[in-house]
């Protein structure tokens, strides 16, 4: 059935010699994949201009009026009453019962699609907008649900999406693509890079059993599988649970051994993965596809393009400094503030604002358009790959899916912070804005600032007095692998060079003040959930397991790759820069420490400043052990020191009332610290978000710190109230 079968209705092989303005982009797009001997569906195209010819006298096209829901409602009945009476010209009608029946030939179903004119292009995805209908079976049912494609280009959510873009209603005409619809034992979609992350390498397939509407629809959480093209590895997370994590430990995403009952094997993923990375070469943009397994063999559905919003970004809340209140699959590489609204009817999003972080229970395509204007959406089904999903990338609305019982634990009116980029939601407001020299009173206990992305510290770099830490959580988890992983590959030099540039980036913001660069101090749980990190011990409690410059001089692999990027800013000429030896138990970790940057060519406190985190009781009491190793200064890790001396897990939400960072045993400790570090003249700071408890800061310029440490979010106001403090104080005592 190579021939048109009317002039303007065509087979999708002969397609490929039509525009996106004749045919709509869906089948502009089913065309190239055949083109190019991928395999699609037979079908045929029903060419837009068909669809002007009806809906352009009777008025349908005029422009848009108010966007209230009566005046689209009746707008969009209006044009169903039309396009169900219109007459069809004979030979459209004829060409139509004839494709119908050719593909119904041996019994089966077809779908009909809508193929719009603006669709599935490189600004615009209508993703879901309009409608597709399936398990037609006869040439009747066919012409109606031509009508029905044609008559969903004036659904009320489509003349939001038009008004949202700035379209005029008469640039929207409707093709509809007529197809053999195959019945899926399996389906998904293959996003040729990652849809949270622009710059990222790797591929994401994301499958269910059976069909996909579920998928796209939002209403079911898939498998997850990223393919690395660089070290040909596949890792594949599965959603369990409710959703909700008792902080940054909570093991939700989890990856699943090999062999372990995936949906889609390595072999498969890595075609598939193969499929999306030629549509991208093909179509000369990042690709979203569908495809659907059926008799023994891959089908591709669609391919369009991967859209992301013109003003995304790479600078997000500092992870594991805050409660984490939930975790999903991030979807937007974008961070928004806001305060909650679980959404319980649609009515409620016709009011959703900037200030608004929307939770629902699912994230549809009709919602999607509602929400664009939200401060972050989250919701407790879905996958990165369905249709609200793209809608909202596209938008630049930051959005986390598959977050499980996000809309019975978030309640409304909480303030939070949603990270699109890794799929998280933080508690409390985490967003940084430009700081003016009148919000920030000089003090005379200083202030540093922890930073995760040095980019995103340039906001307070100018008024800071120094880098409590510069945290390698950015550049060794980034990527979702776990790091071991990375170096096995092959990939450590990467690694190297990316702490490198951001130690140097950092020493530059920050120049003339001191950045101590905190090595790796992530907890076997948080590198579980990598890819790659099936292999971490399970422990009881990580928190107060393998961790810190323990479990470093313990994998010197890891650890070597630290210090050579160390080394390498060094002779780049940071001279600014001191390391940070996390969660140190004993005092030979120091000594051990320091021989393993002499190993790299660095003598501490001669070419490099070294300090002390100290985090237990333990070190705390016998703290002038290690001063006498050395020690060029302390960091009080506030958060771990009040763990361990009251024996409450901080990050668990049933003891969690109890955790205080200013209870007399902690504050005696931290007496005992301040003091050893006195008598010898070695700096000392009280880091991590505790420091700013407002029991707590008094002790602390009491107990005569030198300085506090806090993420940048709340540095003005530690400095404001620190002014108020050192006033009410009077003159200095040390």
């Amino acid at each position: 059935m190579d021939a048109p079968l009317a002039p303007h209705v065509i087979t999708l092989d002969a397609a490929a010699a039509y525009s996106a303005a004749e045919i709509g982009g869906k089948a502009a797009g089913l065309a190239a994949l055949i083109a190019a001997d991928f395999p699609v569906p037979p079908g045929v195209v029903v060419r837009a201009e068909e669809f002007a010819r009806i809906a352009r006298p009777a008025g349908l096209l005029a422009p848009l009026g108010e966007l209230d829901t009566l005046t689209l409602d009746a707008r969009y009945t209006r044009a169903l009453d039309v396009l169900a009476d219109a007459p069809l010209p004979d030979d459209l009608e004829t060409a139509v019962r004839d494709a119908a029946a050719w593909l119904l030939a041996g019994g089966g179903a077809v779908a009909v699609r809508s193929s719009a004119t603006l669709e599935d292009s490189a600004t615009e995805s209508f993703s879901g907008m309009l409608t597709t209908v399936t398990g037609v079976s006869s040439a009747d049912a066919a012409i109606d649900a031509l009508r029905t494609c044609w008559a969903s280009a004036f659904l009320p959510r489509v003349a939001r999406y038009l008004a949202e873009k700035g379209r005029s209603p008469d640039e929207l005409l409707v093709g509809v693509v007529i197809q053999r619809q195959i019945v899926a034992e399996r389906s998904g979609l293959i996003f040729s890079r990652d849809p949270a992350n622009r710059y990222s390498s790797a591929a994401i397939v994301e499958a269910i059993c059976g069909a996909g509407e579920d998928l796209v629809s939002g209403e079911v959480t898939p498998e997850r599988y990223r393919y690395s093209f660089e070290a040909r590895r596949v890792s594949v997370t599965r959603i369990e649970g409710h959703g909700v994590a008792e902080g940054p430990a909570g093991p939700l995403a989890v990856e699943l051994e090999p062999g372990s009952g995936q949906r889609v094997s390595d072999e498969e993923v890595a075609m598939l993965a193969a499929w999306g990375r030629y549509a991208e070469e093909l179509f000369g943009s990042p690709q979203d596809l569908e495809w659907a397994f059926a008799d023994d063999g891959f089908w591709l559905l669609q391919s369009r393009p991967l859209i992301f919003a013109q003003a995304t970004e790479r600078l997000f809340p500092q992870i594991a400094e805050h409660t984490v209140l939930a975790r999903g699959i991030g979807v937007s590489p974008a961070v928004g503030a806001g305060r909650v609204l679980v959404l319980t009817g649609t009515e409620h999003a016709l009011h959703v604002d900037r200030g608004t972080v929307v939770v629902l229970p699912r994230l549809t395509n009709d919602l999607a358009v509602h929400l664009r204007a939200a401060a972050g959406v989250v919701a407790d089904e879905g996958g990165a790959t369905s249709h609200g999903a793209n809608i909202l990338r596209e938008f630049g609305v930051p959005c986390v899916i598959g977050a499980g019982s996000a809309t019975a634990d978030l309640e409304t009116g909480r303030q939070v912070t949603v990270d699109g980029f890794r799929g998280a939601v933080y508690e409390g407001d985490l967003s940084v804005a430009p700081l003016a020299a009148k919000d920030v009173p000089a003090t005379r206990m200083q202030v540093f600032v922890s930073v995760l992305v040095p980019e995103r510290s340039a906001v307070v770099a100018e008024h800071a007095d120094g880098v409590s830490s510069l945290r390698d959580d950015y550049f060794l988890l980034e990527a979702g692998i776990h790091p071991g992983r990375l170096v096995r590959d092959g990939q450590g030099g990467e690694l190297t060079d990316a702490i490198t540039r951001g130690i140097a980036r950092c020493s530059e913001l920050f120049s003339g003040r001191p950045v101590w660069y905190k090595t790796m101090d992530a907890p076997t749980d948080e590198f579980r959930r990598l890819a790659g990190g099936h292999d971490e011990p399970a422990e009881r409690n990580p928190l107060l397991g393998w961790r810190g410059i323990g479990r470093s001089l313990a994998e010197p692999e890891l650890f070597d790759i630290e210090l050579a990027a160390v080394a390498r800013a060094v002779g780049a000429g940071c001279e600014n820069l001191g390391v940070k030896l996390p969660f140190v138990r004993f005092a030979d970790e120091y000594t051990a420490a320091a021989a393993a940057l002499r190993r790299h060519g660095l003598e501490p406190h001669e070419d490099v400043a070294l300090g002390v985190s100290v985090e237990t009781p333990a070190v705390a009491l016998r703290l002038g052990e290690l001063l006498d190793s050395g020690a060029d200064f302390v960091s009080v890790g506030l958060s771990d020191l009040t763990m361990c001396t009251l024996a409450l897990d901080r990050e668990s939400r049933h003891v969690a009332e109890r955790f205080d960072p200013a209870h007399p045993a902690v504050v005696e400790l931290l007496g005992r610290v301040a003091e050893a570090c006195r008598a010898r003249d070695v700096f000392c700071l009280a880091a991590g978000e505790s420091s700013r408890d407002e029991r707590l800061l008094p002790e602390l310029v009491r107990l005569g710190f030198d300085a506090v440490g806090v993420s940048a979010s709340y540095f003005a106001d530690v400095k404001r109230r620190l002014a108020v403090l050192e006033d009410a104080a009077g003159p200095a005592t040390r």
